[in-house]
């Protein structure tokens, strides 16, 4: 049971929204039959062809649309409202950002139903990209939808930025705000907000507003050996083996306690303070049900619970090894080269690019037979927050109130956004992570999937924050 909007701003588009929600999940599966990977360039034609959807969409709710490819990467969306569709004297606008790409759906076979071949079951929408992030995207622009399909002014300016890099590190966005950030149009920095929908409520009852992120820092490294694949008869105990070599370093990065052993690393972490750890208590966050969901257990840095491991202490993963010989049976060989994906999440107050040297140097030091090290910086992102006593979270907390009948929780989150650090350091702007997905929606997986009453909750919130905004003068 949801209470009434704040402002009656919202009336109309809610009411419209309620009456064709059907109408709604169609053209939301329309997007997700497009393929738009944008990490594998055998899908360039797919990502081009989902922007193409995305700005024809905004086009037709009569936005001001402008398609760009910076630096020659996939295109980016930018949509803003002309003064027709906003209300006289509106005073603020907010920058809606998401993202159209998606990750590659592999592996192919523990899908229930094709990645690609959307699928409703059980009142859920199967789908790559069903809840990361076209889903989430689509909820904002089915609010806006709602406001023009009722003659409703938008009670304040809008601007719609929608990528196709997230999934590959937003590479072209930097310079994209460096060079074009006039194109958004966002006013002074005081009177605009940025909203995005990609993140997770608290669970499937209580909506979230995420104030703080983690920061990234992504490699991929190769070690090298011998010129060629050897006979490991042969070859075995006479010379460095990569693969070997490699493992033995890795292995070396986390000690038993489960702290990253480069030097210096902690010293940008801040302690956990008490007021923090209250915060963390109220959420009443259960650990173990947490990790059994996914089959696991809790387990990480010592002296730490979950929450604080996930959101503010950093963290180190091996995110994939390859390397020799990867199929059937036995090969017994040395392989040339072998090779591992690292990446780091990092707290507040942690530079990325002063993370991305410590590593850098630190596995340089090692001693590893006359093999040779390649290091490639796949990318850096900075965490993020916003302070909880801020109006534009206020507003949003009221407009969460209003459509989902309750308080949202306000949250921290253990993953990056890249692009919302770009908005505060080169626009200046905050942002309110206002997302509808759930841990368990399997983003990222097979069966990536996206409950409709959760969709259908984000564009109704989406309506009444527009109105929410507008009524902060």
């Amino acid at each position: 049971m949801t209470t009434p909007p704040t402002h009656n701003a919202a009336a109309a588009p809610l009411a419209h929204l309620a009456e064709n929600s059907d109408a709604a999940v169609t053209r939301l599966i329309d997007l997700l039959k497009i393929p738009s990977v944008s990490t594998d360039p055998a899908f360039k034609p797919d990502v081009d062809r989902a922007a193409a959807w995305v700005a024809d969409y905004c086009a037709k709710l009569g936005l001001s649309v402008e398609t760009r490819t910076p630096n020659g990467g996939h295109p980016l969306v930018i949509a803003t409202t002309p003064d027709a569709l906003v209300a006289p004297g509106a005073a603020r606008r907010v920058l809606f950002y998401g993202h159209y790409d998606v990750q590659p759906p592999d592996p192919l076979d523990g899908w229930t139903t094709g990645a690609f071949e959307p699928t409703v079951r059980d009142g859920k929408l199967y789908a790559r990209g069903a809840s990361d992030d076209k889903g989430q995207v689509m909820m904002f622009l089915e609010a806006l939808k709602a406001y023009r399909d009722t003659n409703t002014l938008l009670p304040c300016h809008v601007t719609v930025m929608i990528e196709g890099e997230e999934e590959c590190g937003s590479i072209s966005l930097p310079a994209f705000l460096e060079q074009d950030a006039a194109l958004l149009k966002t006013g002074s920095a005081h009177d605009t907000v940025c909203v995005v929908s990609d993140t997770c409520m608290w669970d499937a009852n209580t909506p979230a507003i995420t104030y703080a992120l983690r920061g990234l820092v992504y490699f991929d490294i190769k070690l090298h050996g011998p010129s060629r694949d050897l006979h490991s008869g042969v070859y075995g105990g006479s010379l460095a083996n990569p693969a070997t070599q490699l493992a033995r370093v890795l292995g070396k990065l986390i000690d038993d306690d489960g702290h990253i052993t480069i030097p210096g690393f902690y010293d940008d972490v801040a302690p956990i303070t008490d007021a923090v750890r209250d915060e963390f208590a109220q959420l009443d966050f259960d650990e173990n049900a947490f990790t059994a969901d996914v089959g696991a257990t809790p387990f990480g840095e010592k002296g730490f619970d979950t929450l604080q491991r996930r959101w503010v202490r950093p963290a180190c993963d091996i995110n994939g090894l390859y390397g020799g010989y990867m199929g059937q049976g036995a090969k017994t060989v040395i392989p040339t080269f072998a090779g591992a994906k690292v990446s780091f999440r990092i707290p507040a107050d942690m530079n990325p690019g002063k993370v991305a040297q410590q590593f850098t140097d630190w596995i340089q030091s090692h001693n590893v037979g006359g093999c040779r090290w390649e290091l490639e910086n796949h990318g850096e992102a900075w965490p993020v927050a916003v302070s909880n006593d801020s109006p534009w979270l206020a507003a949003a907390s009221r407009a969460l109130e209003s459509t989902a009948g309750k308080k949202p929780a306000l949250v921290r989150d253990g993953a990056t956004i890249p692009v919302i650090a770009d908005f505060k350091n080169q626009l200046g702007i905050d942002t309110l992570l206002i997302g509808f997905g759930l841990n368990s929606d399997n983003i990222h997986s097979p069966d990536e999937h996206f409950a409709l009453d959760r969709f259908h909750l984000g564009c109704r919130t989406h309506a009444a924050l527009l109105a929410e905004v507008g009524a902060m003068g």
